[in-house]
């Protein structure tokens, strides 16, 4: 079994596999062509899987799940809002959990009404406007209350996390394409010689297949809906840096929104200022914690799968891949106990290494 082909992917598309005789009914093939040589660069390798084909859409389709997203992050944030007007008497801990059931329960029904009305919405987009409306309620509302140097901090992060998720929406995760444009070259290839020349280049690389994509992905952690793309061998590093700069950037927002709370307050300025700008300050204020909570712990998952040398779809499918299996067998008991073992542990500071300068 190769643990790097999948078992339904016996061939790619387009690769004819041919006799691996030179000789076919007593006579020599007419010409000699030396055979494509697959490569790390390229999808037509045997057993890995070609991208499905495209359709062009139309203009209205590509603008309607982004304008649903936009629409989904108002009516969230705009629902997280009522939270500290029909509960102010509630510490901030206490409606932090009422924050989360209402984020999740508007989520849900939102979902639930998409699928009656057969329209889709885009998790990229609604991280873009869920970022640029906490930016909008920070210009608009509370950086009046924030000095000027950490206004000019917490401004150029969040500048940077636009230009972060620019570059991740369009990076290359180390897809798995084919060296060769020619057919000829492509059909002149035996199974044997791809089949060869394709394991001795993947066995250092492990390609993985995603299924959201439909394309094998070198060093292949996940699939991010989040940011709509693979996370691989070339995007994992700008993954682990956009994910530190969201909790840092959520950390000031917080401490800004806090700081802006805290002088309405005191300063006994909650008449003059609009009811709608306190509770969008404290609704963004749970919004950002809430974020922070599930991203802390999604950070010290990967620190964890970085010091072992393990991808997160490697280790919840380890079965699936013989190298990571180590057969043990039990005494005075017929069946053998199946046990995982990572070949690719180089201990901590050479799989940090690995990791910063892969191979």
């Amino acid at each position: 079994i190769n643990p790097w082909i999948r078992p339904s992917a016996a061939r790619a598309p387009g690769i004819r596999c041919t006799s691996s005789s030179p000789v076919s009914n007593g006579k020599p093939p007419a010409t000699a062509r030396p055979p494509a040589r697959p490569s790390l660069t390229a999808g037509g390798m045997l057993g890995l899987r070609w991208g499905s084909q495209r359709h062009s859409r139309s203009p209205w389709e590509l603008l309607l799940p982004p304008l649903v997203s936009c629409f989904f992050v108002l009516l969230s944030q705009f629902a997280l809002a009522a939270v500290p007007r029909f509960f102010s008497s509630f510490s901030l801990f206490a409606t932090l959990p009422i924050a989360g059931v209402v984020m999740v329960a508007t989520l849900g029904t939102g979902r639930c009404c998409r699928r009656l009305l057969g329209v889709s919405a885009s998790a990229p987009a609604f991280v873009l406007f869920s970022t640029l409306f906490l930016w909008g309620v920070y210009i608009s509302v509370i950086r009046e209350a924030i000095p000027s140097l950490l206004d000019a901090t917490m401004n150029a992060q969040c500048a940077l996390l636009m230009f972060g998720l620019h570059r991740i929406f369009s990076s290359d995760a180390g897809v798995v394409t084919y060296s060769s444009s020619d057919p000829e070259e492509l059909n002149q290839c035996t199974f044997s010689e791809v089949k060869s020349q394709s394991q001795d280049a993947l066995s250092f690389t492990r390609a993985r297949y995603c299924r959201s994509c439909s394309v094998n992905v070198i060093g292949f952690d996940h699939h991010c809906p989040a940011f709509g793309n693979c996370i691989g061998q070339k995007n994992h590093r700008l993954f682990m840096v956009l994910l530190i700069g969201f909790i840092i950037t959520e950390a000031s927002y917080v401490s800004c929104s806090t700081s802006y709370i805290r002088e309405s307050v005191n300063e006994n300025k909650m008449r003059v200022k609009s009811p709608l700008s306190m509770d969008l300050a404290e609704s963004t204020l749970l919004f950002s914690l809430l974020q922070i909570l599930w991203q802390a712990i999604f950070l010290i998952w990967h620190i964890y799968c970085i010091c072992f040398n393990i991808k997160t779809e490697e280790w919840i499918n380890w079965r699936k891949y013989p190298e990571f299996q180590v057969v043990q067998p039990q005494p005075g008991q017929p069946m053998s106990e199946l046990k995982f073992w990572n070949p690719y542990d180089k201990g901590i500071v050479g799989n940090i290494k690995d990791f910063l300068r892969p191979e």
